[in-house]
């Protein structure tokens, strides 16, 4: 197969037709590969953060449980956590930066 006989066959007018169209799809389109890979990534991308926000979720979830439980554990976190006192207590913050 020559070099002639490759012109001859792509100087087709429904080849040139194609070949065109195919590029004009690949290229130029509004959906073309550039595009698709950049909605891949940020699918990709989503679908990590879903999983993370499901992870936190369970855990925010496993800790409302324990405090619904467990009064002692509800006591150390609105101490710690929200700085709430008792009525008849005085509460010292120290801020110490180095």
């Amino acid at each position: 197969m020559s070099f002639k006989d490759v012109i001859k066959k792509f100087s087709n007018k429904y080849v040139i037709a194609t070949l065109i169209f195919a590029a004009l799809i690949v290229f130029i389109d509004q959906y073309n590969i550039f595009e698709q890979g950049r909605s891949y990534r940020k699918l990709r991308k989503m679908k990590k953060e879903v999983e993370y926000y499901d992870r936190e979720i369970e855990k925010q979830e496993q800790t409302l449980n324990a405090l619904k439980s467990d009064t002692a554990l509800l006591e150390k976190v609105a101490r710690e956590q929200h700085l709430m006192k008792r009525d008849d207590e005085v509460v010292y913050i120290l801020d110490i930066k180095e």
